[in-house]
């Protein structure tokens, strides 16, 4: 991400090295199980090219000999014999369609392996984001049961000179144990998001320990443009992201899910025209030398070719041309569903921005502790009772919870946005600097 880049911590195992957020993508991209495995079949297509590449006929040798025989006829009564050597020959280039398809079939092979990576690399972000937020959560539940348990021990103090009633404390006793629980689930939260995070990208589930940045901290614009979000005015909103969304269209008409299609339907009309070759007969021929009983000498040559009177290829050329033809409809279909896909995505990450805009000129980000803690003080003062504390709080945190949320759904957004459209996340979204 620029040069402002997101890191993870990782486990002592890992030597304590902090990974940037692109090395992170990296090692997705290198170690994830399913992509590891997926890549093995780019060796096969390999291999499958290799068979196309090579002539599929050999030529045979035919050879007959009878030592033993009888001349009726009282000659020299010498050893018939014959020596036969054939070649197939293809007369209607099916060699170069075989060479075509297998070609084409590499391709898709290797456009769905980028798919692959692409959603991989999708995935990863999306886990990462989802990392950040909710270790966001804990922290806003520690910060909550923490400033909870303070002020319970503030109202037991005063119970036990008399100043307040045991309702009061019951009620911020109960909040605490709420808290608590908050807690400890916002903590088993996270500590699972790492494990999926260490997981997607490879790694031992427990590789991972904690993780660095903040989602406070990304500068987020919309794809393609030079415009920062704060040069952006009203009036020009909607004209933005009109163009926005036909350059997002356009990258992802080039998906690799969208360009495998297309190579499917290359192979699918190298098999029709193979098929359609294949209708003329392979030819047989080959020079022929034989020597009979009496002496007599022949040599010349020997054709053979099939009759098409029973299967002339027709079936077979209707059936690979009802496969072109659905190919072409799968493909079509394809950059039909990717077309509407990036404009999805792109109107919901619009839409996030445009909420994120409003909220932050409207209300600047506070810092929770500072805020519950200015309550606290203020209840100590006695200038608020209680159930205003728990009032105030309960605000406070709620409002830090909404922001929260709308952050984790721009980053989700993102991170959709790539998968649909396989633009770059570093094109919309940098790293503020520290």
């Amino acid at each position: 991400m620029g040069e402002n880049e997101v890191g993870l911590a990782v486990s002592p195992s890992e030597q304590d090295v902090e990974v940037s957020f692109r090395h992170l993508c990296e090692q997705a991209v290198s170690n994830n199980p399913d992509l590891v495995a997926l890549r093995q079949t780019e060796r096969v297509s390999l291999a499958a090219k290799g068979v196309a590449d090579t002539y599929p006929f050999n030529p045979f040798l035919q050879v007959q000999a009878t030592p033993f025989q009888e001349a009726g006829n009282g000659g020299p009564n010498r050893t018939y014999h014959y020596v036969l050597l054939m070649q197939t020959i293809q007369l209607a280039h099916q060699q170069d369609f075989r060479e075509q398809g297998a070609k084409f079939a590499l391709n898709s092979t290797r456009w769905n392996i980028h798919q692959a990576e692409l959603q991989t690399l999708a995935q990863t972000q999306r886990l990462y984001f989802t990392a950040l937020y909710l270790r966001d959560i804990q922290s806003l539940a520690e910060a909550s049961h923490k400033n909870n348990q303070q002020l319970l021990q503030i109202l037991e103090n005063q119970l036990n000179a008399g100043a307040i009633t045991a309702a009061d404390v019951a009620i911020v006793r109960v909040d605490t144990e709420s808290t608590r629980q908050q807690r400890q689930l916002a903590n088993a939260n996270y500590r699972n998001s790492l494990r999926d995070l260490a997981r997607q990208v490879g790694m031992e589930p427990d590789g991972l320990t904690e993780v660095a940045g903040d989602l406070q901290s990304f500068q987020w614009k919309l794809p393609n443009t030079s415009i920062q979000l704060a040069q952006i005015g009203p009036e020009d909103w909607d004209q933005v992201v009109i163009e926005s969304k036909a350059s997002t269209v356009s990258w992802a008409m080039s998906r690799p899910d969208v360009m495998a299609a297309r190579s499917d339907v290359d192979v699918a009309r190298a098999n029709l025209r193979l098929a359609s070759a294949s209708k003329t007969p392979d030819l047989q021929i080959g020079p022929y030398y034989q020597a009979t009983a009496d002496s007599t000498t022949f040599f010349g040559f020997r054709a053979q070719m099939d009759l098409p009177v029973v299967n002339s290829g027709e079936p077979l050329e209707r059936q690979r041309l009802a496969e072109h033809q659905q190919r072409i409809t799968a493909w079509t279909q394809i950059q039909r569903r990717a077309e509407l896909e990036a404009t999805a995505a792109m109107e919901r990450y619009a839409q996030a921005l445009s909420l994120l805009s409003e909220i932050r000129s409207d209300q600047p980000a506070t810092d929770l502790p500072s805020e519950l803690k200015g309550l606290e003080t203020q209840f100590e003062a006695g200038e608020i009772d209680v159930v205003r504390v728990v009032q105030a709080r309960n605000s406070l945190i709620l409002n830090r919870r909404a922001q929260l949320d709308l952050l984790n759904e721009l980053a989700q957004s993102a991170a959709a946005l790539v998968g649909a459209t396989g633009i770059p996340i570093e094109s919309f979204v940098n790293v503020a600097a520290e």
